[in-house]
């Protein structure tokens, strides 16, 4: 029997119709209690899935862009998406890919969710240059979203968890007004302040939404909040850092989350740290004589004296204090851990009196920090 080649081509084509083509108009991201919704624009929204309902955090937004040459790169044209199952330090779940393009950028947005973590939702998210020329990146933004307040809540309708550390010492829990903005860097934003736990959160009434990232060493990211106006609030995860991006090579982002929950934060961070402790960071159980009264030196400033805090110490104890901190002002500079020779002569047998007259004693330092003035012979990093 002979079988034409017209008949073979038109099996072909058959067959290839027959191959699922997904839907390029939506792609949504289910886990237990979140959802993630992209557009064709790969501008997305979050959903609530908490207390048998459904509750719309707020509209689509261009919540994953780059920057490039000092323009926001936000629309991407939904080009693929496919779903597997993984199985990793988070345990088992299911990661949704979904490529789109613009120009000479194509961008691929990897969401996980997980069994075990059913409030949140986990991005890895890269950009390569399809392009024949460089191009100059300036930063990133991920999950970047708007939580609208609920219409007719009572004032304030919505409330933040901030942790960007300043020197005028923000409160951390805050009711937003319009108008309010904090950048949250997590580096330095003054001598002596800086750092924090890398999330931010905003909640109303009925839901609320964090964001962060789950690197497990710190990064210069921001985590900002604002409310531009008495509608609705934005929080995102930000990183601004100038590079170049050759032809065919890619970009990746840190790793990235959006939480839901309802109530206050507390269950954000409680989520957030233990997904840090199913990747590796443990913390270990605080031993009785952490939770002791601290008597602290700062009350002497940073020049203070050690007969004054040898002065100090019999009151100290009598009034039941079972820590004396040396605050500040015991280091050659910010970032080291060496004793300032002009007040400690005999260096550390000078702390060990402090020791011997009191029976627990501790430094306070900054940690990921290093002064232009930092003792010499000690360091060679800067």
């Amino acid at each position: 029997m002979t079988i034409s080649k017209t008949f073979l081509l038109a099996l072909s084509v058959i067959a290839l119709g027959c191959v699922a083509q997904p839907d390029l108009s939506h792609v949504n991201v289910d886990g237990r209690n979140i959802r993630i919704e992209f557009n064709n624009s790969l501008h997305s929204r979050v959903i609530a899935k908490l207390g048998g309902e459904e509750k719309v955090i707020g509209p689509y937004t261009p919540s994953e862009r780059i920057t490039v040459g000092g323009n926001d790169i936000a629309d991407f044209s939904l080009s693929w998406h496919e779903s597997e199952t993984v199985q990793d330090s988070l345990g088992a779940g299911r990661k949704v890919t979904i490529t789109g393009t613009s120009a000479s950028l194509e961008k691929m947005v990897a969401v996980t969710v997980y069994d075990d973590f059913p409030r949140m939702a986990f991005f890895d998210v890269s950009y390569r240059n399809t392009g024949e020329t460089d191009l100059s990146v300036e930063g990133w933004t991920n999950n970047q979203y708007s939580i609208s307040a609920s219409p007719g809540a009572a004032d304030p309708a919505l409330w933040s968890f901030q942790s960007g550390s300043y020197r005028n010492r923000p409160t951390w829990i805050v009711p937003l007004k319009a108008g309010f903005e904090q950048d949250n860097y997590m580096g330095m934003n003054s001598d002596d302040y800086g750092g924090g736990t890398p999330v931010s959160d905003v909640w109303r009434e009925d839901a609320g939404i964090g964001v962060g990232h789950v690197e497990m060493v710190p990064k210069l990211v921001s985590v900002p909040v604002a409310m531009p106006d008495e509608k609705a609030a934005t929080l995102a995860v930000t990183y601004k850092k100038n590079q170049t991006l050759k032809p065919g090579a890619s970009l990746n982002t840190f790793r990235t989350f959006a939480a839901v929950h309802q109530k206050d934060y507390f269950q954000i961070l409680q989520d957030y740290s233990r997904a840090m402790g199913r990747k590796g960071i443990k913390i270990e159980p605080s031993p009785e004589s952490a939770f002791g009264p601290i008597w602290c030196a700062w009350g002497y400033g940073r020049d203070f004296t050690m007969d004054q805090v040898y002065g100090a110490l019999p009151i100290v104890k009598r009034l039941g204090f079972t820590w004396v901190t040396m605050d500040d002002g015991w280091q050659t500079a910010e970032g080291d851990w060496f004793l300032r020779p002009e007040k400690y002569p005999r260096g550390d047998q000078d702390m060990k009196n402090v020791r011997r007259r009191h029976s627990q004693r501790r430094f306070q330092g900054t940690a990921l920090v290093g002064a232009a003035n930092r003792g010499s012979g000690h360091h060679t990093d800067q």
